[in-house]
Order: structure tokens, then sequence, then C-alpha cells
């Protein structure tokens, strides 16, 4: 075995789905990807830079790649990818979508889809809470949580100020100015 080969063996056995700062990294690279393919892609290059900087050994994405393309059926039997990497060897229509890509409001049937959004497709919707706060704003009905604050102006339950007001920085060189003055002969 080569030591490159020896390189891209150890970057497969590495517990990908027990270091978290990998899967925290992944989780925000992923976080805007369209498709399982790129997705795919990306934890790929991802688990090579986070190797190779981890361990200070140099990983080459490109062999790295083709390496898991050969050893395919041994990295599946030895090997669990990370949370949102599929092998390599699975065609495009087996790859499941990550699940980064679902938000807590999408369900499948309402998962983003390859075609782009048309003119007549409404904008994105809110997450549930904010939907709900805005529903509850438009319809005129009280918020959870939020303390009822009457419109009127209470008068005549304010306090009369009991210092004097105090001058102002001109008015007091004005006072000092005019004293100095007339004191000199």
């Amino acid at each position: 075995m080569s030591p490159s080969a020896t390189v891209y063996a150890e970057v497969d056995q590495y517990p990908w789905d027990t270091d978290e700062d990998f899967q925290g990294g992944l989780s925000a690279i992923l976080g805007s990807t369209s498709s399982p393919e790129q997705a795919n892609e990306l934890a790929l290059r991802a688990r090579c830079f986070y190797y190779s900087r981890k361990f200070d050994t140099p990983v080459d994405f490109d062999a790295y790649k083709v390496y898991r393309a050969q050893h395919s059926s041994d990295v599946l039997s030895k090997v669990n990818g990370p949370v949102n990497s599929p092998p390599l060897a699975k065609p495009a229509a087996d790859i499941p979508e990550p699940p980064v890509l679902l938000s807590a409001h999408q369900t499948t049937s309402n998962a983003p889809s390859a075609n782009p959004p048309s003119s007549n497709d409404p904008a994105a919707p809110y997450p549930t809470s904010f939907a709900h706060i805005v529903d509850l704003i438009t319809t005129g009905r009280p918020i959870p949580g939020i303390k009822e604050i009457a419109d009127t102006v209470l008068e005549g339950q304010g306090t009369q100020s009991s210092k004097p007001l105090r001058k102002k920085p001109w008015e007091n060189t004005a006072t000092s100015v005019d004293t100095a003055s007339h004191t000199k002969p």
C-alpha cells in the first residue's frame, strides 16, 4: 500500500461522526448547499481539509476522491461516513438529501426541488414560531408572553423636582468672568 493510500485509509477510518469540531464546521458548510452531489463533494473536501490541518498531513482532494471511488466497497464495509456524506459509489438517485437542508417547518413534500422557483411561487416560508407571531399580530390577537401596556398617559401622578436646575457650562463661565472683571482694579 502506497504512503498516500495509507493516508487516505486513515482519513476514511477517522471517527468523523464523533468529532464535534468537524461536525460543527460541516453543518455550517452544508447549510447552503443545493444538491446532494454538491453536499457530498463539500463533505469530502471538508474531510481532507480538516484531516490535513489536524494531523499536519497533506491530503490531495482529487487523489482522495479517486481512492474512494476505487475502494468504495471496502470503505462501505469498514467506515461510517459523516452524517451528510454518502459514499461516492452510490448513484445520484439513491443519495438522500442532507438533513441540514430541511428546516424544522419543512417536510420532504415541500423540500426545495431542483427546478428554480417561478415568479408564481410564494416567498420562502417563515419559521413556524415566527409565522405564528406574524399571524397573531396581523389578526390583532394578543401574543403570549408579551405584557399588555395601556395606551393612556397617567396625568397628575408625577412629582415636582426638589433640586434647583443645574447651570449650563456657559452660564457658569459667564458669571465667573463677570465677577473676575469686577474685582480687578
